[in-house]
């Protein structure tokens, strides 16, 4: 039973038996209680409130203390349960356990599991009870290996541990099938509202590797169980390492993201021998293109340009490699309901004000007035922060003397930067502190022009545009430039690999050495300075410097000692306490979801036809948006923040064969689906993403919303590729699926971006750097933390 235990972070409510309603499961009622006794009667348990999990375990120790085939029970916290003549209870701890089981002195009767230990539930046998509710009835199945039986309901099956392997689900065929499904929402009638927001009890040791330790100040971590964590968490090497033949490097990067094929170039220009190691076999991280389906290319995780740093481009000739802006104009496409509110009414929106103000018109001519001087306000913003981006945040009594003096001159162009904006540096503030909505509301009245504008503030975060901090996320995602075009993005002619491989080109140009299916293991590290790094296949390579371009938490968690040190164990660790507890304590909380379709025709909008069907228009070329309310954001972020992936998530579509003939065959296109509100830590009584049938209903769920505007759009999808949180973790190296490398909160940005008195790239560690999007200036393909961090090696260097 403790094994089936964990599913405290998976599984869907999903029983057969009579509907229940929506209403029975209202976050707002109050909560129901589970009772039960013994045979004779003299013993019995009362539990209050929501359960942890709910299940039916197959093991032997539950087949041996029921005496049935399996054992359906629910879990709950400690404080939540109250024995009913406790000393009339028997404590018996079976044979290849660590749980103590109870049983009635009298009858023998079993009462329950105490599983505090690993889990911090303790288990009730639901056979002990009378009528009980609903919301305590079995969510999932937990089997191990050769005791898996026919069970034919819709619940999920595990193999052995929730978030492993699921067994296929026989007979039922699809969800529609199972009877509970409600094809308009997308969920079972019978999934509950959670009754807070997700949070695993906390245990007091960590056994179940399948997932994270919960960050708290209780879980005792064995350095053991943080190495199995490791090799379960990311998806392995796909082919052989093949070991360079020189082990003995200037510098070492651990991960071939753009931000480490940056930091490689320029460090190669400088004469150093550099080499870099990606785990997966293609190189890029997230920045990739990739043929899923023949004929088909896909920029499989990030998929618009436009942040990446002008000078890079230059100075590194990326585009005698082969690099190609594909500027989108129109930029923005908004269709609404032909018999909703709207009329039918779209709005697009692009680099020219003559069409801006036709389309804004048709809601607001008030709006339509106010939106070039927006648009001329965030332009004063952008070029204010634009010097804060191709340096560490300055700080002029650090660093060698050249980096003091190159402080200085970021600080003076600054000063001269602000005094010519001078009339926006309040109103700059108030963007870097205030709400999207508040900085959205007094400029427009127009609902969906201020929703079209306020997904920029959520894109990649799990906020609300109605929270502090917000209208800073909207900032970032408005500082592009493309094609010397600001404010601009745009595709990259062949996907967003062709960012990634022209930066390896000219680093290999210049001498470095990149090698792929390359797992590392570990950092070195001797008298508090690294060394080098460990592969997977135990091959040692030592350099002088070794840069990380994993997130925060890989590197100063997973690569090097200190997490189980964290937790109360002895461990020796080479990193500050305080500065690992800081990492293990950052926020992580993304809600991103990528679907990548290949589609036999170009989808059309109800609202706004082809002009020459099958032929791109205006409508096609820049981003679409399915929103036209800021309610809608609202409510599918208050979703997510319950650990529920939104019933009506926020969609992005963005079509890059409509500009790019490379990418798909004559006549068929390629669709670009970026999903916000799907969180990592889904709550326990709605499913898991590593059951391939929850992840299948949310992408139907996505492409509903998609048929709403395009009748015909999922009869068109030849194939897709669904990436959930979980996927971005286990593919991309990705943290909890923040494609950021940590939220880009206020709390976690500029100087205290990974952590406060390390944000110059340089870590407690001497000669280990961080050149990632953990590091400033934050996410996005920028290449700045690359560029930054090898100006930083240089000068520790002497260079």
């Amino acid at each position: 039973m403790a094994g089936a235990l964990r599913a405290l972070c998976t599984a869907r409510l999903r029983v057969s038996g009579p509907r229940v309603r929506w209403a029975a499961f209202d976050h707002t009622a109050a909560a129901p209680a589970l009772s039960g006794s013994c045979s004779c009667g003299s013993v019995g348990f009362h539990a209050r409130g929501a359960s942890a999990i709910n299940f039916v375990c197959h093991c032997s120790i539950c087949r041996a203390a029921s005496g049935q085939k399996s054992l359906a029970a629910a879990a709950f916290k400690p404080n939540q349960v109250t024995w009913v003549n406790e000393p009339g209870l028997k404590a018996e701890l079976p044979a290849n356990s660590r749980n103590t089981r109870y049983y009635c002195k009298c009858c023998g009767t079993y009462m329950g599991e105490d599983a505090t230990r690993p889990l911090g539930v303790i288990a009730l046998p639901l056979a002990r009870t009378k009528d009980a509710h609903a919301c305590y009835q079995p969510n999932h199945h937990i089997f191990y290996a050769n005791r898996v039986e026919d069970v034919v309901d819709s619940i999920p099956k595990w193999v052995t541990l929730p978030e492993g392997e699921i067994v296929p689900q026989g007979p039922i065929k699809s969800h529609e099938a199972a009877g509970e499904y409600d094809s308009v929402s997308g969920r079972y009638r019978k999934d509950v509202r959670p009754f807070a927001p997700t949070r695993a009890p906390d245990s007091q040791v960590y056994h179940f590797t399948e997932s994270d330790p919960v960050p708290n100040h209780i879980t005792r971590i064995e350095p053991a169980k943080v190495q199995e964590r490791v090799i379960r968490k990311y998806l392995p090497s796909p082919g052989t390492f093949a070991p360079p033949t020189r082990t003995n490097r200037d510098v070492i990067i651990v991960g071939g993201g753009h931000n480490g094929l940056v930091a490689a170039a320029y460090l190669a220009r400088k004469g150093l021998d550099v080499l870099v190691l990606e785990r997966r076999h293609v190189i890029g991280g997230a920045a990739v293109t990739e043929e899923l389906y023949p004929g088909f290319k896909f920029s499989r995780a990030s998929y618009l340009a436009g942040l990446l740093r002008p000078s890079i481009i230059t100075e590194l000739g990326l585009e005698k490699h082969g690099f190609e802006y594909l500027p989108r104009d129109p930029s923005s496409f908004t269709p609404s309901h032909v018999d909703g509110p709207l009329g039918g009414k779209s709005l697009l929106l692009g680099a020219s004000d003559e069409l801006n103000h036709k389309s804004i018109s048709q809601f607001s001519v008030k709006d339509a007035d106010a939106f070039p001087k927006y648009e001329e306000f965030l332009g004063k913003v952008r070029e204010i922060v634009q010097p804060l981006l191709d340096g560490a945040p300055p700080n002029p009594f650090v660093g060698s003397r050249a980096e003091r003096r190159q402080t200085w001159r970021q600080l003076g162009e600054l000063a001269r930067v602000g005094w010519r904006n001078r009339d926006a540096i309040v109103p700059f503030y108030e963007l870097f502190t205030a709400p999207a909505s508040y900085i959205l509301d007094r400029w427009f009245e127009s609902e969906i022009l201020k929703t079209t504008l306020a997904t920029d503030a959520v894109i990649g975060a799990m906020t609300s545009p109605a929270h502090a901090g917000s209208a800073y996320v909207l900032l970032h995602h408005v500082m592009g430039e493309a094609a010397g075009r600001k404010g601009v993005w745009a595709y990259v002619r062949g996907g967003m690999g062709t960012v990634s491989r022209t930066i390896a080109a000219s680093a290999k140009e210049a001498g470095a050495e990149i090698a792929v299916n390359a797992t590392v293991k570990g950092i070195k590290y001797s008298n508090s300075r690294a060394t080098g790094v460990e592969m997977l296949d135990g091959t040692v390579l030592n350099a002088k410097a070794v840069l990380s371009n994993a997130t925060p938490y890989h590197t100063f968690l997973e690569l090097l000692p200190g997490l189980a040190r964290d937790s109360g164990v002895t461990e020796e660790s080479p990193l500050p306490r305080d500065f690992q507890h800081h990492v293990r304590f950052a926020d992580y909380a993304c809600g991103a979801f990528k679907i990548n379709c290949a589609v036999d025709r170009l989808p059309e909008f109800t609202c706004m036809p082809s002009a020459v069907p099958g032929q791109p228009g205006p409508q096609h070329r820049g981003t679409v948006h399915f929103e036209t309310t800021m309610e809608e954001i609202e409510n599918a972020y208050r979703e997510a923040s319950l650990g529920m992936p939104a019933t009506r998530p926020v969609v992005e579509m963005t079509i890059p064969s409509a500009l790019d003939n490379t990418l798909a065959p004559p006549g068929k296109h390629v669709v670009q689906l970026f999903v916000q509100f799907a969180p990592y830590d889904v709550h326990p009584k709605i499913g898991h993403w590593a059951d391939p049938s929850f992840k299948e209903a949310f992408v139907h769920r996505v492409f509903r919303i998609i048929e709403e505007h395009c009748p015909g759009f999922s009869s068109s999808v030849l194939f897709y590729d669904a990436l959930s949180p979980l996927d971005l973790e286990r593919i991309f190296g990705l943290h909890k699926g923040n494609i950021m490398h940590g939220s880009l909160g206020l709390h976690q940005l500029g100087y205290t971006r990974p952590a406060p008195g390390f944000s110059s790239h340089r870590t407690p560690l001497n000669g280990l750097y961080l050149c990632g999007a953990g590091a400033h200036p934050g996410g996005g393909v920028m290449g700045a933390a690359g560029r930054n961090c090898a100006n930083i090696v240089l000068s520790d260097l002497g260079l």
